[in-house]
């Protein structure tokens, strides 16, 4: 397509790939920054996808250098329905995010905002370990987490910020109605500056930190309740997850390190908590049940960063996220977002110089580092 270019274990799979990563380009840029991108990239970015039944993940990097991002790369993996209904959505945030900001953002907030667009499956999934650590020592205190640059060390700490940062996210989105993502990115862009009290102050009206905790802990004792009405569509669906023989019973975590090796997550058990309505459908290709011949691509199996050589020191961006399969099919429905179909007149973005670093790995998802 005009900005990915796809390795699949089938052409016809590849092009399913190449054609919903260019309408969640469109869609997520949209839904975030009001616009399309101002154009096309100066360079594809090269997306190898593994298919099966193994625990869904996907890893992307990209380089930034002075205020420019460049050198994408992105690996996917995971059952053909929650490469494209979650995956593939993520890893693009990242990059829409990347172009946006043109600097690393602050790990929860990059996967935070990201996990925002997944599968309900995979959202629930992000509440329930939430609500295993809310109220224990292994909780992340606010003002840490705020800064948190990198992944940590401990895998367990991983997946806790990945859980905190998507409810943090979720919470500061709906606790500003229609205008809560756009306000969302305003509040990351001062908050870059190094204040994040200033930041909550300006865009949220509480200055303290401790209290930003209080009341969004609050809300997450309570259920993590719809804060804004009905006509802001939510949620892509509101199944319960399940298992079915041709899907894998655990979730794998692929970590920006080789050595952290693969971890299963918990099994989401519970109905959701709270409904959802009204989601819109994007118009992406309903992926398809094939036989499969062709061989594995390679490097499929390394989702760890790459390194990059500059004379200025660039900053890579990776993440990881961890995608539990389930049996349902995916929607093709946009969360939390009103959707305006793309035009069929509308012009593709043309070149502007845009290239992401590999910046998606999973929820452990990924973001720029």
């Amino acid at each position: 397509t005009r900005n990915f270019v796809v390795s699949a274990s089938s052409p016809e799979f590849a092009k399913q790939v190449g054609e919903a990563a260019e309408v969640y380009r469109h869609e997520l840029a949209i839904a975030w920054l009001g616009e399309p991108l101002p154009g096309n990239w100066s360079q594809p970015c090269p997306i190898t996808c593994k298919t099966g039944r193994i625990g869904a993940g996907g890893a992307t990097t990209f380089t930034f250098n002075n205020g420019e991002v460049f050198g994408w790369k992105m690996d996917i993996q995971g059952t053909e329905e929650r490469i494209l209904d979650s995956v593939l959505p993520h890893e693009v945030s990242h990059m829409i995010f990347a172009c946006h900001f043109r600097c690393p953002l602050p790990r929860w907030a990059d996967e935070g905002a990201a996990t925002l667009v997944e599968h309900e499956s995979e959202r629930l999934r992000q509440t329930k370990l939430l609500d295993q650590v809310i109220q224990t020592s292994k909780r992340i205190p606010l003002s840490q987490l705020l800064r948190i640059k990198e992944y940590p060390q401990d895998m367990q700490d991983v997946l806790t910020l990945y859980a905190e940062g998507y409810s943090l996210a979720d919470y500061l989105v709906q606790k500003k109605g229609d205008d809560g993502r756009a306000i969302f990115l305003s509040f990351l862009g001062d908050a870059l500056r190094g204040d994040w009290e200033g930041a909550f102050q300006k865009h949220y009206g509480i200055s303290n930190v401790d209290d930003i905790e209080k009341e969004w802990t609050g809300w997450v004792m309570a259920g993590s309740p719809v804060l804004q009405p009905a006509t802001e569509t939510l949620v892509a669906s509101n199944d319960t997850p399940s298992t079915s023989p041709e899907e894998p019973d655990d979730t794998t975590v692929r970590g920006q390190s080789p050595q952290q090796g693969n971890l299963p997550l918990p099994k989401l058990t519970r109905l959701p908590r709270r409904e959802r309505t009204n989601a819109a459908e994007l118009s992406a290709p309903q992926p398809r049940t094939m036989a499969v011949t062709a061989v594995t691509p390679e490097r499929t199996d390394d989702l760890s960063p790459r390194e990059v050589s500059s004379t200025t020191e660039p900053q890579m961006s990776v993440s990881v996220h961890p995608a539990r399969p389930t049996s349902s099919a995916p929607k093709w429905q946009f969360p939390w977002s009103k959707q305006e179909e793309p035009s069929s007149t509308a012009k593709a973005p043309s070149s502007s110089g845009f290239t992401n670093p590999r910046a998606v790995a999973d929820s452990a998802f990924d973001f720029a580092r």
